[in-house]
């Protein structure tokens, strides 16, 4: 309405000024209508107009900043006539792939955890330390997460082009061990022969073999068979670790208890513990609650180690060493190693061992309310079941479809809403990477929904006067138990204007009246409201755009743009 009165009276003036000719008047009329900005608020959605206009041959901005840069004059031709404290809420499509974040698990994360040593023993203590680590997890998220683990033993038979490779590299450090190891297939343990093979020598020949078949990991061990000849042949083993610079002979044997040796226990150990070994062969691990009616102390265990290792090495001689790995119920289940020793007939605990540990790197996502490893598709299938020429995705679209299909008999029974993730292997123009893809199942299409790379995104422009920039004012419009709290809070301060707020949920703006809110008590009034109830934990620089009901002869709205400064809220300028 004042904006109407103000160009009557324009005109009226213009009317009553006879000496000035008429294109005079339009032209000042026209200059001073050019020169006032309009504000306004609005949300707009790109259409694939926008995008052929702003050169985007995918119909899809690549990044956040490349929508920022070129959205902004595309909102100028929109709203030419748009000015100073105009806003847009702008939604557009985006190229978003998964990206997933990297995190290496420190020292402090393991004792956070409550755990006894600085690595992780079972994946369920890998899905607790991730959802402790990422409270916030939505659906589709995901972590590359590096973090140290308890090292397998690989097992690895030397095979006779093994052997070529001993010839070869070794040729000239051992020529004639190295040329029979070559001709025969196996290392020449007789002493004093030329092509004689001690262990230091052998586990050099190792050290080739292991690095050009494996990569380098420090902490990993191996148990490496190799055929050797002592005057009949035979095979010996040698178990070995890589120290982060070469392979070096270690100690203990590994070995894991399977199912039997559960069963064994619960044989041998029945009539010494009945609840303990009757529930160890049920359910194939040891329960180590201590309020537990099935029990297993540290002493307990070592005996069912004994029992085993007896029954599984009878020829072993005095100061054999294994590393015992078993399974430990404390209400979940979890791997637990031990270090033992024979000695004077029996196996007690290894004082000197040390668990052999390996940093591990593996991508987890997120779905269900939990975390999850991707599965694997079988290394041929792009081929075989997928129809494509190499062993790998070149099309997004592509991976989607037939990963969908490949999903759906490996589900019969899934749900609504339920999330797998898929790692697949994906050609870019110039190399085969590893890619993931989410799917969650559509019941009434009875198919798994892959969700794509390009999404829907939304930014807020605002307009600063000379031009559109991304703006995260948020807007806000007051509520009548808002007015309640302003009035509760600065009744003491402004009594006639408190109440008046409080009773009719608006403020009075009329001036020099007894109840009237002036703009440094509204000011002081939002900085309650904000800091108390509406955005208490606001970043520095967070800007809102306060809406609320006045009364100034009649009833209408008002807003006042606020941007936090330094703690306190104050107006945008």
């Amino acid at each position: 309405m004042k904006n109407s009165i103000y160009f009557l009276m324009m005109f009226l003036g213009f009317a009553l000024t006879s000496c000035e000719p008429m294109e005079d008047i339009h032209d000042e009329l026209d200059a001073r209508l050019d020169n006032r900005a309009i504000e306004g608020m609005a949300e707009y959605t790109l259409t694939d107009d926008d995008y052929d206009d702003l050169d985007l041959q995918f119909g899809n901005f690549s990044s956040l900043e490349e929508a920022g840069n070129l959205i902004p004059q595309l909102l100028a031709d929109k709203f030419p006539v748009w000015g100073e404290g105009s806003l847009a809420q702008v939604t557009f499509d985006l190229y978003a792939p998964i990206n997933p974040e990297e995190y290496t698990v420190v020292d402090a994360d393991y004792t956070a955890m409550g755990l006894d040593a600085n690595y992780f023993t079972s994946s369920s203590q890998i899905t607790s330390f991730l959802r402790a680590k990422f409270p916030q997890a939505e659906a589709n998220d995901y972590v590359k997460l590096t973090y140290r683990a308890v090292a397998v033993e690989i097992e690895y038979d030397i095979t006779n082009d093994d052997f070529n490779l001993i010839g070869e590299e070794l040729g000239d450090t051992y020529p004639a061990p190295a040329s029979s190891a070559a001709q025969y297939n196996n290392f020449d343990r007789r002493e004093g022969r030329s092509a004689y093979w001690s262990n230091e020598m052998i586990l050099d020949a190792i050290n080739v073999v292991l690095s050009e078949n494996f990569p380098d990991v420090e902490g990993q061990t191996y148990q490496v068979s190799y055929r050797i000849y002592d005057g009949s042949p035979g095979t010996e083993t040698m178990d070995v670790k890589f120290d982060g610079s070469k392979y070096i002979m270690i100690g203990g044997t590994a070995y894991q208890f399977d199912n039997d040796d559960y069963d064994l226990v619960g044989t041998e150990l029945g009539d010494d513990y009945p609840g303990p070994a009757g529930n160890a062969a049920q359910y194939n691990s040891f329960d180590v609650r201590s309020t537990s009616s099935n029990y297993w102390s540290e002493e307990m265990i070592l005996e069912a180690i004994n029992v085993i290792l007896m029954e599984r090495y009878p020829d072993a001689t005095e100061g054999a060493q294994f590393d015992v790995t078993y399974a430990a119920y404390s209400g979940s289940v979890s791997s637990v190693i031990k270090s033992v020793i024979l000695t004077d007939g029996e196996y007690v605990i290894d004082t000197t061992a040390t668990v052999d540990t390996i940093m591990v790197t593996d991508v987890y996502a997120y779905g269900d309310g939990r975390w999850m490893m991707p599965l694997e598709l079988p290394e041929n299938i792009y081929r075989t079941d997928f129809g494509q020429r190499f062993n790998n995705f070149s099309s997004e679209g592509d991976a989607g479809f037939y990963i969908g299909r490949w999903l759906e008999p490996r589900f019969p029974y899934a749900q609504e809403g339920d999330f797998v993730s898929v790692e697949y292997q994906y050609y870019n123009g110039s190399a085969t990477v590893d890619r993931y893809a989410s799917f969650v199942y559509d019941e009434n299409d009875r198919e798994w929904e892959f969700i794509p790379s390009v999404i829907q995104q939304t930014l807020q422009f605002g307009h600063e006067g000379s031009g559109w920039v991304v703006d995260n004012t948020i807007v806000y419009n007051l509520i009548p138990s808002d007015y309640a709290l302003i009035g509760d809070e600065l009744m003491e301060a402004y009594p006639g204007p408190a109440a008046s707020a409080k009773r009719y949920n608006n403020f009075d703006r009329r001036p020099g009246n007894a109840n009237q809110w002036t703009d440094a008590m509204l000011i002081e009034a939002f900085n309650i409201l904000l800091n108390e109830k509406v955005a208490p934990g606001a970043q520095e620089g967070q800007k809102y755009l306060m809406t609320f009901d006045i009364y100034n002869g009649t009833n209408t709205i008002e807003q006042m743009h606020l941007i936090k400064q330094n703690g306190e809220w104050v107006p945008v300028q």
